[in-house]
């Protein structure tokens, strides 16, 4: 079956399943979903739109801030212009983010990428990195690879081996990092005063932030550098 086009209510989810093949939801201005690829699985419900595939490509154009939530056993994901709260996962493969309001992301063995998360960021990666330009605030837990946060509001990161790199967009803002063997470094705007915990069993930590209030930065990592500076 080639492309077709399905009406969808406003504020209803797209549901996504694939046991094997690349997704790829696009959400952009328009008030229907258009399947490009699988297009022949798709089933529409008062609960929504919802493609089920064996296996092959799925491709979905549909209307920007829509909730999408897509599973799938072997295979990447990608989630391109701007999309409501979504929820993605995968047994292997990739996960790339363009723009979503809230996410929660779980790869076993594959990177997860977001470009920009508007509220909460929880990213679940047990092989592969993590790595988060701008989210309100973000929960990670990484087996093995490293985390990146560039621009976030707080964070919580517990990862077994791999660096993790922060950067606080605010004072204010929490941080708790857990790691079992990795280096951490953390920048926060300049100005602000965090009150900071840092210790590192085997490492040398060090902070050039003056001790205030400006929320908390609580650290421990078992071997590696911990570090906390200023931006400015």
């Amino acid at each position: 079956m080639s492309a077709a086009t399905f009406p969808i209510r406003a504020g209803t989810p797209l549901r996504i399943t694939s046991r094997s093949g690349r997704v790829t939801v696009t959400g952009e201005a328009r008030d229907d979903v258009l399947v490009e690829k699988g297009a022949s699985d798709v089933r529409v419900t008062s609960d929504g739109v919802e493609v089920v595939r064996a296996s092959g490509a799925v491709a979905v154009r549909c209307p920007r801030g829509t909730d999408v939530l897509v599973g799938v056993a072997s295979g990447g994901v990608v989630l391109a212009g701007l999309l409501g709260d979504a929820r993605v996962t995968t047994e292997s493969g990739e996960i790339s983010v363009e723009e979503v309001t809230r996410l929660d992301a779980r790869s076993r063995s594959g990177s997860i990428r977001v470009a920009r998360c508007a509220g909460e960021c929880r990213c679940r990666a047990d092989s592969g990195q993590v790595r988060i330009d701008e989210a309100g605030s973000v929960d990670v837990a990484a087996a093995s690879g490293s985390v990146e946060a560039g621009a976030v509001g707080a964070a919580s990161i517990r990862a077994g081996s791999g660096k993790v790199t922060i950067g606080l967009a605010r004072g204010g803002g929490d941080v708790s990092v857990e790691v079992h063997s990795g280096s951490v470094e953390i920048t926060v705007p300049p100005g602000v005063r965090p009150a900071c915990d840092l210790v590192s069993r085997s490492g040398a930590v060090r902070g050039d932030c003056e001790p205030g209030d400006d929320g908390r930065i609580r650290v421990r990592t078992g071997s590696g550098t911990v570090t906390v500076r200023s931006r400015g």
